[in-house]
């Protein structure tokens, strides 16, 4: 087949979907939301969330032995752990919430959970969506992808240095969550 771009012109729809166009919301525990400063922060992560992911999957093949070869069956599918990035303010409203979404998980000096467990009300786990956004069409969502079980496990460093003068500080956050699910980014149906 020749060359054609306006072929391939006519399969990038839209010009193609672009990483910058996305939204995080964070459903916070109820426990952490009655905490002071937490409900500006969940707000906020709509705004201040700079870098988020799409997830990625994989089902882990399984190896069987026989007669000196190798047979893979299909295992079971697994997924990374979410790790978004954070633009800090000067109050460090997000940074302080997640701060104590981790304490009352183990607290520092008794590693005791302030918490339930488990999935049901009053769980530390809570879930999240990540929302594609369309560069055309007023940038209406075009795709979300839920997290399903969320909890934050790495508060990551806030990087200080005098040299820094042009910069706005960044944390991460890495998230296990116990699956996803691609939802209705109108009506958070599942896909």
């Amino acid at each position: 087949m020749a060359f054609n771009l306006n072929e391939f012109r006519n399969k990038l729809v839209n010009g193609g979907a672009r990483p910058s166009q996305f939204e995080m919301s964070v459903i916070w525990p109820d426990l952490v939301r009655g905490l002071a400063g937490v409900a500006q922060a969940e707000q906020d992560v709509r705004f201040l969330c700079e870098i988020s992911q799409i997830p990625g999957e994989m089902i882990n093949p399984i190896t069987v032995n026989y007669f000196g070869r190798q047979l893979k069956y299909a295992g079971e599918r697994t997924w990374n752990d979410l790790t978004i990035t954070i633009l800090n303010d000067e109050d460090f409203k997000i940074h302080k919430a997640l701060e104590k979404w981790m304490k009352a998980v183990a607290d520092h000096p008794t590693t005791v959970s302030q918490f339930d467990g488990g999935i049901a009300s009053g769980s530390y786990a809570t879930d999240f969506v990540v929302t594609q956004m369309s560069r055309n069409s007023g940038g209406s969502p075009t795709q979300a992808y839920k997290f399903i079980g969320a909890w934050p496990t790495n508060i990551g460093d806030i990087a200080l240095n005098w040299g820094s003068t042009d910069a706005i500080e960044t944390f991460t956050c890495t998230f296990a969550y116990q699956w996803w699910e691609a939802v209705d980014p109108s009506t958070g149906a599942t896909l």
